[in-house]
């Protein structure tokens, strides 16, 4: 039987982290009649994930694993696409973990909606909190609408959502943007420059961990810089003229500005001095990219396996 929806997950090296995203796929609670497989493409060579997350969660058994060799994110992704049965995909990170009723809450506004994707929200989850004077909520926030409303480009990412299987004959995930981070907003942009019906689903709710190693000064400003990178590389790439031409001197101003703004923002508190240099640091990635530089996050990942 075709499956109506195939959970596709792309990991690496989180071994306890994808254990627990399997559990609890496995205690969703499922609308009547609709039937689903998982798909894990593991990113790592030596193809390790199956036998760490077979012996501490039982629905692994029953999981469709596959192994993409290729260090890219994109390309991982990719193949869990290709080898994707249902007639809608939905994406989950190894990272996160499902509520009981996320698919559930995307299903029914599938049957609402007639839109082609759909985007759900993604909450922090801290088992461990390192600093006792971050601004977390603050910090670790994301975007939040309506059901229904539609989604802008920046909002609509890989870690929670659900797509019409179609929109793949087309479109894949670019790999020039695998090892950068991005390769999901740049995808669905063109998605949506083809005319997809992008919208949100707030009642499919995921949580994202976050392990003590990005709950730090240095991963929030490399973050913030590859969030400017990948913005203005994307406006590059589409040759939007306009946001070009007024792209940089709005960062080289802003960058001006903030850098004044910095030494007084103490004034403030702790918190308003972090936003103000994590802001820095998101003009400075603009600047790099229009300097026509990349920014590889991805290229040089632990050869160690992660604990999370």
């Amino acid at each position: 039987m075709t499956p109506d929806v195939s959970i596709c997950i792309a990991t690496f090296r989180r071994p306890k982290g994808l254990a627990r995203l399997l559990g609890s796929l496995a205690r969703q609670k499922l609308p009547d009649g609709l039937e689903l497989e998982i798909i894990v493409v593991d990113n790592d060579s030596a193809g390790r994930a199956r036998g760490e997350a077979i012996g501490v969660c039982e629905i692994a058994q029953r999981v469709r694993w596959f192994v993409e060799p290729r260090q890219n994110i994109a390309l991982a992704r990719n193949r869990a696409v290709v080898e994707a049965r249902g007639k809608w995909i939905a994406f989950v990170d190894d990272d996160e973990i499902t509520d009981p009723n996320w698919l559930a809450g995307f299903w029914a506004e599938v049957q609402r909606n007639q839109g082609d994707a759909f985007f759900g929200p993604v909450f922090p989850r801290f088992d461990t909190r390192a600093s006792s004077w971050l601004d977390f909520e603050t910090l670790y926030s994301r975007a939040w609408q309506l059901t229904g409303e539609p989604v802008e480009i920046g909002a609509a990412r890989t870690s929670n959502s659900l797509v019409r299987r179609s929109l793949f004959a087309d479109c894949l995930f670019d790999p020039a943007w695998g090892l950068t981070g991005g390769e999901d907003v740049e995808l669905f942009d063109r998605m949506f420059a083809a005319g997809a019906r992008l919208r949100w689903c707030d009642e499919a709710i995921v949580h994202e961990t976050i392990p003590v190693q990005r709950q730090r000064l240095g991963w929030l400003a490399q973050r913030a810089f590859r969030g400017g990178v990948g913005y203005t590389r994307l406006q590059r790439q589409r040759r939007r003229g306009g946001a070009i031409r007024r792209g940089l001197p709005r960062a080289m101003l802003a960058l001006l500005y903030l850098s004044v703004l910095l030494p007084f923002s103490p004034l403030a508190g702790r918190s308003a001095m972090l936003r103000v240099g994590l802001r820095i640091c998101t003009q400075a990635g603009h600047l790099w990219a229009f300097a026509g530089r990349s920014y590889e996050e991805y290229s040089d990942w632990p050869t160690t396996p992660s604990l999370e």
